[in-house]
């Protein structure tokens, strides 16, 4: 899991990322948000961050314990970012089991 790198000098660097096409694929399925334990879905210039944004679609980043998550059958996400003006905000970040 790359979030047990968070602290690290190659956790901004050295993280996968996801491909414009993963992307698109993404806004033809009216996905309307991605989490992620990594730092970022892409690297500068950053057209992933910026094509998923013009399509409406959140990102979530920089999760903790998602290994959790692997053997559950379904979970709720749940994001309460503060309520500001701003291009991104911190965040709570849940996932409820059901």
């Amino acid at each position: 899991m790359i979030s047990k790198l968070f602290g690290q000098a190659g956790y901004f660097k050295n993280h996968p990322v996801i491909t414009l096409a993963f992307a698109e694929l993404l806004v033809r399925k009216r996905v309307k948000m991605i989490c992620l334990e990594t730092p970022s879905p892409d690297q500068y210039p950053f057209e992933v961050h910026k094509y998923l944004f013009k399509n409406k679609i959140l990102v979530t980043e920089n999760l903790t314990n998602v290994e959790q998550l692997l053997n559950v059958d379904s979970f709720e996400v749940i994001a309460l970012p503060l309520h500001i003006r701003a291009d991104s905000s911190v965040a709570r970040v849940i996932a409820r089991v059901r």
